[in-house]
């Protein structure tokens, strides 16, 4: 091998050496770096397009934020955050004046923390329970109870929710006492009547009027705070 042919061939190699080096240093960094945005790029389109489709789901439902806004102020007018006691006997007298009955008496007792009902006993549990408890008589049995599911919300305690007991008193014909009633149940407050009584009186002084027809209705208003801690006041 003569030394220019040894020349040559050096310089053949030192020029792949660089050419790997180039590619190596220089082109494949950028190859990898190039792969990297293609992939972040994915990554942020498919962000883009997921917030995209939410903002036009918020916006959907945003037509519909007054009418939820609506029913939110009825409700909390229904079930309101404290007692407010004072604008329940306003309501009471507007009722009434509209019915024409006469108010003689209106009675509220300290409210009653709520208590979550107790799911019924379902029969498995009758049949175990009565075998449990069998006495020596063979014909005395334990009536079997069919399960039964109470939808409760474990958001509602004792903690946040009361019930006030109401009785109110009028005066007036049947006609006018089930008008008012009827208002009274239409009205904002929720007022759940749970007795009814009546009691008739008659005038001494006056033997000819009519007799009198005192109507009472007991029943409940209730409070939801927000506050778990704050207890419904009047």
């Amino acid at each position: 091998m003569t030394r220019n042919r040894l020349n040559m061939l050096i310089a053949v190699m030192a020029m792949v050496v660089v050419a790997l080096a180039g590619f190596f240093l220089g082109v494949q960094p950028q190859l990898a770096q190039a792969a990297n945005d293609h992939v972040q790029q994915t990554s942020v389109d498919a962000t883009n397009r997921t917030t995209a489709a939410e903002l036009a789901r918020l916006k959907e439902r945003s037509k519909s934020l007054p009418a939820l806004k609506a029913e939110l102020a009825k409700l909390t007018a229904s079930v309101p955050g404290s007692a407010s006691m004072s604008s329940f006997y306003g309501a009471v007298d507007k009722v009434a004046a509209g019915s024409g009955v006469k108010v003689s008496a209106i009675t509220t007792s300290d409210a009653v923390a709520y208590t979550a009902p107790v799911p019924a006993a379902s029969t498995e549990d009758a049949a175990a329970t009565d075998e449990a408890t069998a006495t020596a008589s063979a014909s005395a049995t334990a009536a079997p109870t069919t399960g039964a599911t109470t939808a409760t919300d474990p958001a509602i305690s004792g903690k946040n929710f009361s019930a006030i007991p109401v009785s109110v008193s009028v005066d007036g014909s049947f006609d006018q006492a089930l008008a008012f009633v009827g208002g009274l149940q239409d009205g904002a407050r929720l007022f759940l009547v749970n007795t009814v009584s009546s009691s008739a009186s008659q005038d001494s002084a006056d033997a000819s009027a009519a007799a009198s027809t005192t109507w009472t209705f007991g029943g409940y208003v209730y409070v939801l705070t927000t506050d778990t801690d704050t207890t419904a006041k009047g």
